[in-house]
């Protein structure tokens, strides 16, 4: 019988899943990932669902650690190459290379096609060029989107914040009590809703330095989507810090 799609509401935005019975399966929940790369929940055969859903319920910080370990190594390489196919604003964005261009020569984007002059078709120079080119991007367009969002937080609209970016795996943002917010340059390459929502988070940092209650409460009046972005960033973070 095939396995019925199920959903788990949760505050990190729902799971999907399906649940496999297999009499082989005696005592414990196994995770898998399905062939369409979705996650499948294995368990005995006599568990009813909703024991296996107070399990995922019980243990979902486990398992949302197991999805992003699946799905990062299954991501494809990233080719440095000309046709390369890389992200921006959570958008493909195909590479052409220029190669044997002047070294002044400027990147420049057109209908989600990036002309990257290089001076030559090494990979590295085609990814040092890329990068940088990332760097000019997130300096500029995380400039204005913490500008924006600081006119919305009114305890932190007149404090003299700090911006600072860096390339990170792990984490898309800081914020110091100094006021010193930095930003994953990554960020550049997830949809604008989740650049936002790490902008906010960092923001309501300013004023609640933990994740306490207060801290939550301050970023659902600030940003009150931030449960699906948080989710999104989530699932699908590996593939913007892959380099």
């Amino acid at each position: 019988m095939t396995p019925r799609p199920q959903r788990l509401d949760t505050a990190q935005g729902p799971l999907h899943f399906t649940i496999a019975h297999r009499p082989r399966i005696t005592r414990r929940m196994h995770l898998e990932i399905d062939d369409d790369g979705g996650l499948r929940v294995v368990v005995p055969q006599d568990w009813p669902d909703f024991y296996t859903r107070r399990l995922l319920r019980k243990h979902l910080d486990k398992v949302r650690r197991f999805l992003h370990r699946a799905r990062t190594r299954a991501l494809e390489p990233l080719r440095y190459a000309d046709g390369a196919i890389h992200l921006f604003r959570g958008r493909e964005m195909r590479l052409r290379i220029q190669a044997r261009s002047p070294r002044a020569s400027a990147p420049a984007l057109s209908d989600d096609t990036l002309f990257l002059p290089v001076p030559d078709t090494a990979t590295d120079r085609i990814r040092d060029k890329l990068n940088a080119w990332y760097r000019v991007q997130a300096e500029s367009l995380f400039a204005e989107r913490l500008a924006h969002w600081q006119r919305q937080a009114s305890w932190a609209s007149d404090r003299k914040l700090q911006l600072r970016l860096r390339r990170m795996r792990k984490t898309w943002g800081t914020c110091s009590s100094a006021g010193v917010i930095r930003l994953n340059t990554h960020l550049v390459k997830a949809p604008p809703a989740c650049l936002d929502y790490v902008i906010a988070h960092e923001l309501c940092h300013v004023k609640e330095m933990n994740h306490g209650p207060a801290f939550y409460a301050l970023q659902e009046r600030l940003f009150p989507d931030w449960r699906e972005q948080r989710a999104h960033l989530r699932a699908e973070g590996a593939r913007y810090t892959q380099e």
